[in-house]
């Protein structure tokens, strides 16, 4: 009965320590919970000092459109496509008499020949905001030959219109102001300070640049200055009949890319610490 009591006993505390055993092992496998305050967060700024600030991003203007293809005005099929014909005297306004176009020769381009009589002006069809217009001109035989480009020509077509005339008078060439008294104004005038020498019975060449109301003039490659501020700043082009005889050629206009706008980079503010 004894060994029957010890056996039992036994038996009861090894199933006893197997309990113990497992629940000490299931303890020890789980991970243990962490608390809120020891989760880790990001470090912060130093005391005294400002959070870096995120870049803002630059913008940059659209890259600008090319230019267009040289237009030509003479030589470009018919010529009464590209030009209207305005007369001061109704009674004689004919203008297949007045302009008339010409072969130049041999390998030589048309010649646009105007008799100067009676007053008046051919303007271009279209109008032109942006542009550069160059041609060529020729007085034949008279040294105090008169005559002038108008550009930014607005309508209604009258003599003279409102424009800005760029002299082709011999003594003044080179000159540009508003037409007196149609309401064309500009900032500015220009005025050569010396006479160009134009011999007369020779070509001379002329380049007009006209962007965003200026208006650059070149004649025989001397750049003699520029008009600013233009109002109107858009407009056809046109060919004074002013009294005298003179030839023009190569009447070519380029239409340039307008000017794009570029916004202004934000500066990129410098955090310091503060010292206080």
């Amino acid at each position: 009965m004894r060994k029957r009591f010890a056996l039992l006993f036994v038996i009861v505390s090894i199933a006893g320590l197997s309990l113990c055993s497992s629940s000490g092992y299931a303890q020890e496998a789980a991970p243990p919970a962490k608390s809120g305050a020891d989760e880790k967060k990001p470090p912060a700024a130093p005391t005294g000092e400002k959070a870096p600030q995120p870049k803002p991003v630059e913008k940059t203007a659209p890259p600008a459109p090319p230019l267009s293809g040289p237009e030509k005005l003479l030589n470009g099929g018919n010529f009464w496509d590209h030009w209207k014909y305005i007369s001061g005297d109704e009674k004689e306004a004919n203008p297949n008499v007045t302009w008339k176009v010409v072969s130049g020769g041999t390998d030589q381009p048309s010649v646009l020949v105007c008799t100067g009589k009676p007053y008046g002006y051919i303007r271009t069809q279209k109008i032109y905001e942006n542009f550069q217009f160059s041609l060529e001109w020729m007085y034949p035989n008279d040294p105090n030959a008169n005559s002038g480009i108008l550009l930014f020509t607005a309508e209604p077509d009258k003599v003279w219109p409102k424009a800005f005339q760029v002299q082709l008078h011999r003594p003044e060439a080179g000159y540009v102001f508003p037409t007196p008294g149609s309401g064309a104004k500009s900032a500015n005038k220009l005025s050569p300070t010396m006479p160009l020498d134009l011999p007369v019975g020779k070509w001379h060449k002329c380049v007009l640049t006209c962007r965003s109301g200026n208006i650059s003039v070149m004649i025989n490659g001397v750049k003699l200055g520029e008009v600013t501020g233009c109002d109107p700043s858009k407009g056809a082009i046109a060919l004074q009949s002013e009294g005298s005889e003179i030839h023009f050629r190569k009447l070519v206009v380029d239409v340039l890319a307008p000017e794009q706008a570029v916004e202004p980079r934000e500066p990129v503010a410098q955090q310091k610490p503060d010292k206080s």
